[in-house]
């Protein structure tokens, strides 16, 4: 293996180098026939770097270099650059990235096209709107020997069918920012890329419809898709649509993962999802909801184990789905959040539920009488402090739902009144795990759980940083002795504790 050698051109440095002092640099540090020399150049302040750049003759001399970064290049100077870097003979890696408005895209394209050993080519133009007009590619000579391509500028989809026709040999392909006034969807000329296995789309301006019409277009054997929507049509929730889709057009499909933006608006749907049909359940992908602060975001993705599973644990995929809340309003009115679940629930049943912020009491019962088929609870903490927005108390209903929740994890654990909050509402409670509370022997805390619980807990998982094999022999003969339990087990795990009994 040959060694590799990374220059970053720091924050200091890029306010002083000259030209003379860059190729000084280089020149000691040319590796000899059996080296490899992989150079990023990180612009950061591009304005010295532009100079530097433009004043550099990068020309064959330079027949190591094989990845360039660069980054805030000003759009005069990029067209300059990259006819020099035709030169390169290795050069397979090309990342390009400005908030610079550029003009000239085609000239930028058919550039970047000619380079002889170009394999993987990102281009992000943030805020570029301008138009493409480059032709399709129609002789030999003119294309590329890209295989990764990533765009991230605006385009409609007839210029992304002439950009991909100079790639033959493309493999994936990453594509973002689609025109807002694309017009021309419907009359898109058929794309056949062989090769293309793998493509990522993110987009806020193409509805399901125009997608489906793209993906129909697309004549190549694609194993992998992921794409992220941030546009108001609930038809990307149409399981079966999506269902159809993919056995018609995309039958060799491997990996799929859909992300769905919802924001502020609400979805008028009364409809419940079918992400768990047989379809979605013999490729073991599942549906997943996740609440940001002002947004909500449906996901289909592929299952991964979770906290709850423990050792040989079958997996319920039509009970799988969970939603996540990240941010829960404390200290103000939830009424938005309150609104996200209810929209939620309407679309589809919510089984697990994971809270990643600090919670109180009287909030988590309020989201509880919400979502009556909770299976598992999942908190990073919680606090008894009762906010002025909520003075009711618990509800009936946020009783009975709260006992029906079998598994219980608490990341972070205070006090053990928090616990005994959850042995007292999760009535049929058969796992907990817990956080051992700072400053508590581990004998004292097991003890005090053990007094406490129900006839249905069975597992318990308590995290200690310091667990070994000496804690489990005095935790077991402190069990013994004070006959606690008879038929159990216990052992450690990477700081967990685990005692199942029967």
């Amino acid at each position: 293996m040959g060694m590799s050698v990374t220059i970053t051109v720091s924050n200091d440095l890029a306010a002083t180098l000259t030209s003379s002092t860059f190729i000084q640099m280089y020149k000691t540090l040319l590796p000899n026939t059996e080296q490899e020399l992989l150079d990023y150049i990180y612009p950061w302040y591009y304005f010295h770097l532009n100079q530097l750049l433009t004043s550099i003759i990068i020309d064959s001399s330079f027949n190591c270099l094989q990845s360039l970064v660069i980054e805030d290049i000003q759009p005069d100077k990029l067209i300059p650059f990259l006819i020099n870097l035709n030169s390169l003979p290795q050069l397979f890696s090309l990342d390009i990235q400005t908030v610079h408005v550029v003009g000239d895209l085609n000239n930028i394209y058919q550039l970047i096209f000619t380079l002889p050993t170009l394999k993987y080519n990102k281009l992000y133009l943030y805020g570029n709107e301008c138009s493409i007009s480059i032709p399709m590619a129609v002789t030999g000579k003119q294309l590329s020997t890209i295989e990764y391509l990533q765009i991230g500028h605006y385009y409609t989809f007839d210029e992304l069918s002439s950009l991909i026709s100079y790639t033959p040999k493309l493999r994936h392909l990453t594509l973002s920012h689609i025109n807002q006034d694309d017009s021309d969807i419907e009359t898109m000329l058929p794309i056949s890329l062989e090769n293309l296995t793998s493509i990522s789309m993110y987009t806020n301006y193409i509805n399901f419809d125009e997608f489906e019409i793209f993906i129909q277009n697309i004549y190549s054997k694609v194993k992998n898709l992921y794409v992220t929507f941030s546009y108001q049509d609930i038809t990307f929730l149409d399981a079966y649509r999506w269902e159809q889709l993919i056995l018609q057009y995309l039958p060799e499909l491997k990996k799929f993962s859909l992300k769905y933006y919802e924001h502020r608006h609400s979805i008028d749907s009364e409809e419940q999802t079918q992400f768990n049909s047989s379809f979605w359940i013999e490729r073991k992908l599942i549906f997943n909801v996740e609440i940001h602060e002002y947004k909500i975001l449906y996901l289909v993705c592929p299952y991964r184990k979770r906290w709850y599973e423990y050792k040989n644990s079958t997996v319920d995929y039509l009970k799988s789905t969970q939603l996540t809340i990240k941010y829960v309003f404390s200290g103000e009115p939830a009424d938005n959040l309150f609104m996200y679940i209810k929209r939620i629930v309407n679309i589809v049943q919510i089984y697990h539920l994971d809270i990643q912020q600090q919670i109180s009491i009287d909030r988590l019962m309020q989201i509880i009488h919400l979502l009556p088929d909770l299976i598992t609870l999942k908190i990073n903490s919680l606090t008894f402090y009762q906010s002025y927005f909520n003075k009711e108390l618990p509800t009936t209903c946020s009783i009975e739902h709260a006992s029906k929740i079998k598994k219980v994890y608490m990341e972070k654990t205070e006090a053990i009144e928090e616990i005994y909050f959850f042995l007292n509402v999760c009535l049929y409670m058969e796992f907990l795990n817990v956080e051992c509370i700072h400053g508590m022997t581990i004998e004292l805390f097991l003890r005090d759980i053990l007094n406490k619980i129900n006839k249905d807990l069975r597992l318990l998982c308590i995290y200690v940083s310091k667990a070994d094999d000496n804690m489990i022999k005095r935790l077991k003969e402190m069990i013994d002795n004070e006959k606690i339990l008879s038929n159990y087990t216990i052992h450690h795990e990477l700081g967990n504790i685990y005692l199942q009994w029967i």
